[in-house]
């Protein structure tokens, strides 16, 4: 297996068009579908996503992300990309994670793409040691109270406040920057 040595003196494994596939993550860049108009993809899935390898990275065409077999895939695009519920996507080999259950390897950040909380690999280069690493699970788990917060406020009535944004950032950032729970967040905030 080849590995490689970085600037933090760390291995970091290299992926490549025999390995990408089994069990990493990855967020692709979505690209116009002109750029593969003349080519024929190098491997055709079973579920019909298209592959294109080249020395850099590679391109998909694909219906589904997110989920992709054992990797979490997905991809920064608009709706003026898809085609057919099509997506195209480029990764560089650089751009792919080692993707496990068990370590912890996600942190949660807004999307300056969607503007929307997700989930980010500890390898990528927007890491910061504020954010809290989790398991996958524990991440889901926080995402999906980062989606009612964001977008619900029946919970709020439960919770002295007379600012609904401000308890919310309260919330958000205690959520992703500290191990406390959303029931201890909820108790602090107006205990300081």
């Amino acid at each position: 297996m080849a590995k490689i040595h970085d600037s933090k003196l760390v291995e970091k494994f290299i992926y490549h068009k025999r390995n990408f596939f089994k069990n990493t993550y990855c967020v692709f860049t979505a690209v116009d579908r002109s750029i593969l108009a003349d080519k024929k993809p190098d491997y055709t899935s079973r579920s019909g996503s298209q592959y294109y390898y080249t020395t850099a990275g590679v391109y998909r065409i694909s219906s589904h992300w997110g989920r992709a077999a054992t990797c979490k895939w997905r991809i920064q695009t608009d709706v003026s990309n898809v085609k057919n519920g099509a997506k195209v996507g480029f990764a560089k080999w650089t751009s792919f994670y080692k993707d496990n259950e068990v370590e912890k390897l996600y942190y949660i950040q807004k999307s300056r793409f969607t503007q929307k909380y997700e989930y980010f690999h500890k390898e990528e280069p927007s890491y910061a040691t504020e954010y809290i690493l989790r398991t996958a699970v524990d991440t889901k788990k926080v995402l999906r109270q980062l989606k009612v917060i964001t977008s619900e406020t029946k919970w709020a009535k439960y919770i002295p406040h007379d600012d609904l944004e401000d308890l919310r950032q309260f919330l958000i950032n205690g959520l992703i920057t500290s191990t406390k729970t959303l029931q201890e967040l909820k108790r602090a905030y107006n205990s300081d």
